[in-house]
């Protein structure tokens, strides 16, 4: 897929995922429709976190934290990766130090949709 094609299918999937996670948080999150300007992520909705979301059909990319990592905006300081295949759920990937809250820890943890809103939720 390419072009309009892939940002089509992007842009329906930060509909998707943002309507699910407003359902679960209780607030509306909005897509962050200046990326060039702003922080560069795909919002900026969760006190506390910068979203991006990747709706593609590959496997979990380490350059997909990097990119959220690179966008961590002030007051937004943990990164969190939303990424969904098609005929699969979504899956969110926290840095592990985040979601333990210990600096020691490295690696990312995934988790499913319900348990990365929990997480958001509590935090926020």
């Amino acid at each position: 897929m390419g072009g309009k094609a892939s940002r089509d299918k992007g842009s329906r999937g930060e509909r998707e995922l943002f309507a699910l996670l407003s359902d679960r948080l209780g607030f509306v999150i909005t897509r962050n429709l200046s990326q060039t300007r702003d922080a560069g992520c795909d919002s900026l909705s969760v006190p506390g976190f910068t979203i991006e979301c990747k709706r593609v059909e590959s496997p979990f990319r380490d350059a997909w934290m990097a990119q959220a990592v690179a966008a961590i905006h002030r007051g937004h300081a943990i990164p969190v990766v939303f990424y969904r295949a098609s005929r699969h759920p979504w899956r969110a990937a926290f840095r592990a130090a985040d979601l333990m809250k210990c600096p020691a820890y490295i690696g990312l943890v995934h988790l499913d949709l319900d348990d990365a809103a929990t997480f958001m939720h509590e935090r926020v």
